[in-house]
């Protein structure tokens, strides 16, 4: 017997490559997404509540009582972490339970530290706290000065601190400036002449931690000589200002306001320019009635306020414009005064 035979005489195979196969499994389960813990919102809340209390005691609003309630009460901070920690990153409602709980404690510090000085019974419970004066340096005072001698005219920078400050004419005296300087920090005091110009600058640096405490009673008063011309250039803090130019010899004033309120005299017996850049505190201009005065405003938010004997020549009344008295091209002496006005009032009286 003959034997069966492939057709064509040959085996046929298929390419290996048309034989689909099977992936293999995977030996392990793959990872499921972890579900996703509510933020914590303890430290938020604990940097706004610092940064509230720090401002409020720059602004003066906070004494040594109110700082020894904080320091009395912070462990109530690690309660509050401790149940952030515990039931705030397991779930939602664990995480709004620890949230209330947190805002209350904290609160409840920042709200007992404004409130302490109102609250006799608070206030005999917590004695003020001593904080040593690499944190809080107490207050010094010095009694600045410098001869008239060789003198003709000067330039005068001050940078005004939080404390009041006071700026006024000497009398019959034999020096260009004096001043009694109440100061937390260090205090700068230069003065040099050169061809007859004196270039003098009072400024003061702090560099505590924090600036509270009883500034009751301290001040920045400062005198200057009315026998020579003088470049004035003011810096303000937040500390209320009141500079009396009367009798002073004024070439130019630079007046840089800040927060603190100031009230401005001004001289009668010069003519000058004077750029004003005000601040959010308010500013009271006192103009004398033989003066003739021209106010180039830049309006800002807050309300300019000139007296009757302005008119207005350019501009709008309620924005930017230029005023005049009815003086102004007859008077003797007569001011220009170019106000960038802040968010502070301007009254000109």
């Amino acid at each position: 017997m003959s034997s069966l035979q492939e057709p064509f005489g040959e085996k046929q195979t298929l390419p290996s490559s048309t034989i689909s196969e099977e992936p293999p499994k995977p030996s392990y389960e793959p990872r499921r997404p972890r579900s996703r813990r509510p933020p914590s919102v303890f430290w938020p809340i604990v940097f706004i509540s610092a940064g509230v209390l720090l401002l409020l005691s720059n602004l003066g609003y906070l004494s040594p009582l109110s700082w020894s309630v904080v320091w009395r009460l912070w462990p109530l901070l690690l309660v509050a972490l401790g149940i952030d920690l515990l039931i705030g990153r397991r779930s939602v409602i664990g995480a709004i339970f620890s949230t209330i709980a947190v805002v209350l404690l904290i609160g409840g510090i920042v709200v007992l530290a404004l409130l302490t000085p109102s609250i006799p019974a608070v206030s005999d419970w917590i004695a003020p706290l001593e904080l040593p004066t690499w944190i809080r340096p107490e207050f010094e005072t010095r009694h600045v000065e410098y001869p008239l001698q060789g003198v003709e005219q000067a330039k005068v920078y001050i940078d005004w601190s939080s404390v009041p400050g006071y700026l006024s004419a000497l009398e019959d005296s034999p020096n260009l400036i004096e001043g009694d300087i109440d100061y937390r920090g260090q205090l700068t005091f230069d003065a040099s002449v050169v061809g007859g110009r004196a270039n003098v600058k009072l400024d003061s640096s702090f560099f505590g931690l924090w600036s509270f405490g009883d500034q009751s009673g301290k001040r920045w008063d400062v005198r200057l000589s009315p026998e020579v011309s003088l470049d004035l250039r003011l810096d303000t803090g937040s500390g209320p200002c009141d500079f009396d130019l009367t009798g002073l010899q004024i070439s130019k004033l630079v007046l840089d306001a800040g927060s603190g309120p100031i009230d401005l005299t001004l001289p009668s017996g010069s003519t000058f320019e004077a750029e004003i850049d005000g601040g959010s505190g308010s500013i009271t201009i006192v103009l004398p009635e033989s003066v003739g005065a021209r106010v180039e405003l830049d309006a800002g938010s807050g309300p300019f306020n000139p007296d009757e004997r302005f008119e207005l020549v350019r501009g709008k009344r309620y924005g930017d414009g230029v005023w005049e008295t009815d003086n102004y091209g007859t008077a003797e002496h007569t001011i220009t005064l170019k106000i960038d006005q802040g968010s502070g009032t301007v009254n000109i009286r």
